[in-house]
């Protein structure tokens, strides 16, 4: 009995793991509908993420979360006017107000999706920062979730490093650069130091451009404190 009991368990549990991944897959499209640079963008955090967790040596369970927070970070913009979410150039202080609620919005979406609360704090905190002067809460520090600090790093690293309709993509070594100017205000320095890794391994050029990066510029977390 133990045994049946267990596997019984084991496909439960994969059944689970299906059904929230095509969950993230629907919620995905929805999201490209409205905004066609959603889904892909989306995607390279998640992957991205995934690598700086491994590098920072998240278990199972933590990475799982990880990488649906990841992949629907910004859900919560279809609930944003799309004449705000696709506007080309600098938003205005009333449509940035609007903007920033996404990350509100995403949570009241996805809060009764069983097997997604453990991504809700990392969706919802993305956008604070180290030093305390992100939204919504203005969390600094530890208090902001370790997921959400990552998802921080990867999506800043993507959205440097696409084509977006007012600007061309930075260089890799500009926008590492950028990522690591950051550490210590923006960022969690322990989470630079894992991306900064990752980067490394993903790209033979950039270890190079890493290392030639003043020291100066990337601060511990006891210097940022």
């Amino acid at each position: 009995m133990t045994h049946i009991r267990s596997a019984a368990s084991a496909t439960t549990s994969r059944n689970a793991g299906a059904v929230q991944e095509e969950t993230t897959q629907a919620l995905l499209s929805v999201a490209g509908a409205s905004d066609a640079n959603a889904q892909g963008h989306s995607e390279r955090v998640r992957d991205l993420c995934m690598d700086i967790g491994e590098a920072m040596g998240l278990g199972p369970s933590a990475l799982a979360d990880l990488r649906y927070a990841a992949s629907l970070h910004d859900i919560g913009k279809i609930g944003v006017s799309k004449s705000i979410v696709n506007k080309i150039g600098r938003l205005s202080d009333e449509e940035f107000s609007a903007m920033k609620l996404h990350s509100v919005i995403g949570i009241r979406i996805l809060e009764r999706i069983e097997g997604l609360q453990g991504a809700l704090p990392m969706i919802k905190h993305h956008h604070e920062c180290w030093n305390g002067r992100g939204y919504p809460d203005g969390l600094a520090g530890d208090d902001i979730p370790l997921g959400a600090r990552i998802i921080s790093v990867a999506e800043t690293f993507d959205i440097l490093t696409s084509t977006v309709p007012w600007r061309e993509p930075m260089t890799l070594g500009d926008a590492v650069q950028e990522i690591r100017r950051c550490s210590g205000t923006q960022f969690d320095p322990e989470v630079v130091e894992a991306f900064l890794k990752v980067v490394k391994k993903l790209d033979t050029t950039a270890e190079a451009l890493v290392e030639a990066l003043p020291e100066a510029s990337l601060q511990t977390r006891e210097e940022a404190a």
